[in-house]
């Protein structure tokens, strides 16, 4: 049985298996639910921690977000920030990562794709409403905007374009693997760059586990 835990301002919890994750304000604690005990603290920000994603992440590795407008790589090796992007325009509300690119959103309601390894943006949207969910795969994303107001009132109920101002959005991309782009109806994600391939010199790799 667990040890009761109280934690206050506490804005999200992650809990991959084996381990739990409450988000203090400034804060970050990684909990072990076998041991029963706190493995990790981490911070060191400006900002509030708005978001995290442990579930996704590769081993020993941690993303985050945070109202100082940064997206955090944590190495939950030596509890230290291995990477801090400045990712958006306002607070940041949602990330996932997986072994070589990061997903974030922001209040803004702006969605970017990072290659973490050379510290690069890749591809970026923006929609009218903050970013409130991003989960992708090898292949695809799919992204939810949220409006700060949920609720139209009264006096604009019959009004079509408040209606829409007050309505989410989800969308849906996939990742295109080469030049040529699926034969699909859903938009494709795809770096800016001529040449899709990639070569092992000047990477400037800013990840310090990576190796090519």
């Amino acid at each position: 049985m667990l040890i009761p835990q109280r934690w206050h301002s506490e804005k999200c919890v992650t809990s991959p298996p084996g381990r739990l994750t409450p988000v203090l304000s400034p804060q970050i604690l990684v909990y072990s639910l076998e041991a029963e005990r706190c493995l990790s603290k981490l911070g060191n920000a400006l900002g509030d921690f708005t978001c995290v994603n442990l579930r996704d992440s590769p081993p020993h590795l941690m993303v985050s977000g945070n109202m100082d407008r940064r997206v955090r790589l944590h190495d939950l090796r030596s509890d230290k920030i291995a990477l801090s992007l400045s990712a958006h325009q306002l607070g940041v509300s949602a990330v996932q990562m997986d072994d070589w690119k990061i997903v974030s959103g922001g209040e803004e309601g702006l969605v970017s794709v990072w290659d973490y390894r050379m510290n690069q943006k890749l591809w970026e949207v923006h929609s009218r409403h903050p970013v409130r969910h991003v989960s992708f795969n090898s292949h695809s994303l799919i992204t939810a905007n949220v409006p700060y107001e949920k609720v139209v009132r009264n006096s604009d109920m019959d009004n079509f374009a408040c209606h829409r101002r007050h309505r989410g959005l989800i969308h849906a991309y996939e990742f295109a693997v080469d030049q040529l782009a699926f034969q699909s109806c859903l938009p494709v994600c795809r770096s800016p760059c001529d040449t899709m391939a990639g070569y092992s010199y000047d990477l400037a790799l800013s990840f310090p586990y990576d190796s090519v």
